[in-house]
């Protein structure tokens, strides 16, 4: 008996460990089309008009979907979304592959990539939330992070061998991926405790907290900065005489440090006032950036890469933790959409706005950047809250590890567990009536899992 709340434990983070597998094979497949795909419509005859439409599509769909997505991931759980989504992905992909049609039917497939994707990252969020303690759950996104960037790292290498053979090869490869992927994902099993919670469950007005708005502000300026970097980066080194080759490797140097500090610093960011975190974290980056047209030679510019590097490392892990953290459990998906809905809001923002203004003076998307990086610092610095929402610890790992153990008892799903007895399971979530009395009203988001959890074990 007192072994099952570890194998709760255990079980959680053995489905967290899946989910970020099966996210580095799926990214990796995804990150070989972003260097090919203007090839790809060249090709078929389109022009720099064209192609930017076709990269566009995908990335405002992707912004559109996320809040009825995280609606729907709220509604009917998370698997539904974290497998169909994909699955629509790959469809789509292997269309493109085959290559068939005029340029303007396979941009719209192309769009409705985006759609997918788009349906995918509220799932994907709230589940990683739902399994993770709050105590952890800056450390777990950072482990998102950092599986997608060495997606991001290998990706392209793959897509351009395989347009060599072939420029529509990358959309066999990101479809191939995205399949092999739904391998580790099927060993996830559904962690939205009760589907049958209705809207009636969650608070009016839930998401007008400082907790999920100011966080969905720093992921818009967050996003804002990222795919100015996109856009001006390469034209900012060659304009200094700074070949391809080097061009990339300073990129790869950029996420060396996020992928070597992404579990300290998540881990940091859970012990850490995250006012604290955020206002220096994204100073930092923000006088990196601010500092970036002023420098000439290669190295320096190399060195402060790095520092921005280790700066913006702890940033997007925060926001979304706390997102995470302020959200009513009926309601992470939606959360979870909002701040999708402004970080990829805020990223076509930056290339569209930020990076036109490089050819008006080179300075100025790098000191907007940096002006929106210092003002999402002032803001967090000044009303974020400062830690997460706090419950005795042995309520909380109850209370956080019986959504899981609950929709396995619902749904069938055993999550590898076959040696635990079910109604020993459901014997051991009956004592979370007695937690209860432990936690105080007031503690925030884990009085709704609580009360659905016991509530779930009466109906089981």
């Amino acid at each position: 008996m007192p072994a099952l709340p570890w194998r709760r434990r255990d079980a959680a983070t053995s489905a967290v460990m899946w989910l970020l597998l099966a996210q580095l094979v799926m990214f990796t497949g995804i990150a070989a089309v972003f260097p090919v795909a203007p090839l790809y419509v060249r090709a078929h005859g389109g022009n720099a008009v064209a192609a930017a439409l076709f990269i566009a599509g995908p990335l405002v769909a992707n912004t559109v979907v996320q809040v009825p997505a995280g609606w729907l991931v709220d509604r009917i759980g998370r698997r539904p979304l974290l497998i169909g989504a994909r699955v629509g992905y790959a469809v789509l992909a292997f269309a493109l592959f085959a290559d068939v049609g005029p340029l303007w039917f396979l941009a719209l497939l192309r769009t409705g990539q985006g759609v997918c994707g788009g349906a995918y990252i509220p799932a994907l969020l709230a589940a990683i939330t739902d399994l993770t303690p709050p105590e952890r759950r800056s450390e777990r996104f950072s482990q998102l992070q950092a599986a997608e960037l060495v997606g991001l790292l290998i990706g392209p290498l793959f897509g351009g061998a395989i347009a060599v053979w072939r420029d529509s090869g990358i959309f066999l490869v990101a479809g191939s991926a995205v399949m092999l992927g739904l391998l580790p994902m099927s060993r996830v099993p559904e962690t939205h405790g009760r589907r049958q919670r209705a809207a009636a469950d969650t608070p009016p007005g839930w998401w007008r907290v400082r907790g999920i708005l100011v966080a969905a502000a720093g992921l818009c300026a967050l996003g804002m900065v990222f795919s100015m970097y996109d856009v001006v980066w390469p034209q900012y080194l060659a304009a200094r005489g700074i070949n391809t080759v080097l061009i990339g490797l300073s990129i790869s140097l950029f996420a060396l440090p996020m992928l070597a500090l992404a579990t300290p610093g998540g881990r940091l960011a859970d012990r850490s006032n995250r006012r604290v975190i955020l206002g220096l974290a994204f100073s930092g980056a923000a006088a990196c950036c601010i500092t970036y047209p002023g420098l000439h030679t290669f190295a320096i510019i190399l060195a402060v890469g790095i520092a921005e590097a280790c700066c913006i490392v702890l940033v997007e892990p925060t926001l979304y933790a706390s997102i995470g953290d302020a959200a009513p459990v009926s309601a992470r998906g939606r959360a979870m959409g909002i701040g999708g809905f402004l970080q990829f809001g805020g990223s076509a923002a930056g290339a569209a706005v930020l990076g036109s203004l490089y050819g008006l003076r080179e300075g100025i998307p790098f000191w907007a950047g940096g002006g929106a990086m210092i003002a999402a610092g002032m803001l967090c610095a000044a009303i974020l809250p400062a830690r997460r929402p706090r419950a005795r610890p042995s309520a909380t790992q109850d209370a956080e590890a019986a959504g899981l153990v609950v929709g396995a008892l619902q749904d069938g799903d055993d999550a590898g567990r076959a040696h635990v007895d079910r109604p020993l399971l459901a014997g051991k979530l009956d004592e979370l009536v007695d937690a209860a009395g432990d936690v105080h009203r007031g503690d925030g988001v884990l009085d709704a899992e609580l009360d659905g959890d016991v509530a779930a074990v009466g109906e089981a």
